[in-house]
């Protein structure tokens, strides 16, 4: 059979996949010998944002496509949030799957192409995960091909559904609470990096969202505080790590505002993340307290491992800062 393109790109969390995805999909399909199908979000932690891993979504597509799996090749990606000079890695590792030609493939140059652009709907895609955590899988049988209908209700079966079904009452009861402001809130928040020589202070959290999973020391700006106040007030609130008006002169390095709009599921969430670098040496006591389950030096070494287990765009901040001794 002769396509119109020998290969095609697409991209997409597809998380899930929704039925409109797999039509458009088959569309891309009928016009391509090939599809090189890009999974983003594969350094996303589980959350009511992305409930799945990259494998799990993966699965889900292969099942929903059928036969048509034997003509897709899948790579996984790292979204980069904060790193533009890194988010050109998609497009290198899609080149890489191309034959050396090179010829005849769809969206080769900047994937600005409308089948090379991320066929999900973010907006609805976000609407089926919240009723399917909400509800279970049944809510969303309309939404989802029949294949994937059925992998979501193994999953709901697993005590992750139940996790994640929390995180999303919370996050629902959490909008209520400011469902009666005026506008839509914009919420400001500060994180801090804390670096010793090669290790870096992390918390573990112990409420919601994201319970047990790993985040900088943080938390919301209070109304008669400074930025700066309230990232040092929040160290020492779940850490016991006292920074000085003397740590702050020497050792605070840099700071940056993240405020990709999505970046949080509770809202519209602006942080002003502070670094402070330390030199090698003893690392000083630390001592989870406040909203903090735990308070770890974890070694930088070990922080590319952990990024799917990392609290929001956490990962991303961490980063941006490109940490050195």
């Amino acid at each position: 059979m002769i396509y119109e393109f020998q290969h095609g790109v697409v991209t997409g969390a597809f998380a899930p996949p929704l039925a409109a995805d797999l039509a458009r999909l088959k569309e891309a399909f009928r016009r391509c010998g090939h599809l090189h199908i890009v999974l983003t979000g594969t350094d996303r932690a589980p959350s009511t944002q992305m409930p799945w891993p990259a494998h799990m979504r993966e699965a889900m597509l292969r099942a929903a496509l059928g036969p048509l799996a034997d003509r897709a090749d899948f790579c996984h990606a790292h979204d980069h949030l904060y790193r533009p000079d890194l988010q050109g890695g998609v497009c290198d590792q899609v080149t890489a799957l191309l034959p050396e030609d090179g010829g005849g493939w769809l969206g080769a140059e900047d994937l600005a192409h409308p089948l090379a652009n991320s066929l999900a709907e973010p907006e609805r895609a976000e609407q089926v995960r919240a009723a399917f955590l909400r509800d279970g899988p049944d809510a969303v049988a309309a939404q989802v091909p029949k294949a994937v209908l059925e992998m979501l209700r193994a999953y709901a079966a697993t005590p992750d559904f139940n996790r994640l079904r929390e995180e999303q009452l919370y996050i629902d009861y959490y909008k209520l609470s400011w469902g009666v402001a005026p506008y839509p809130p914009i919420f400001v928040t500060c994180d801090t990096l804390i670096q010793h020589g090669r290790h870096l202070l992390l918390i573990k959290r112990g409420g919601q969202p994201g319970v047990g999973l790993w985040a900088l020391p943080g938390g919301f700006v209070e109304p008669d505080e400074t930025l700066l106040q309230s990232a040092v007030r929040e160290v020492a609130e779940e850490t016991h790590l006292d920074l000085t008006p003397a740590h702050i002169a020497e050792h605070l390095v840099a700071s940056q505002v993240f405020d990709y709009p999505k970046r949080s599921a509770r809202g519209r969430t602006i942080t002003h993340a502070f670094h402070f670098r330390f030199p090698e040496g003893p690392l000083p006591k630390v001592e989870a307290a406040d909203d903090a389950a735990g308070a770890h030096w974890v070694a930088i070494d070990d922080l590319d491992a952990m990024c799917g287990q990392m609290f929001e765009d956490h990962a991303d901040i961490i980063e941006y800062f490109r940490l050195e001794v």
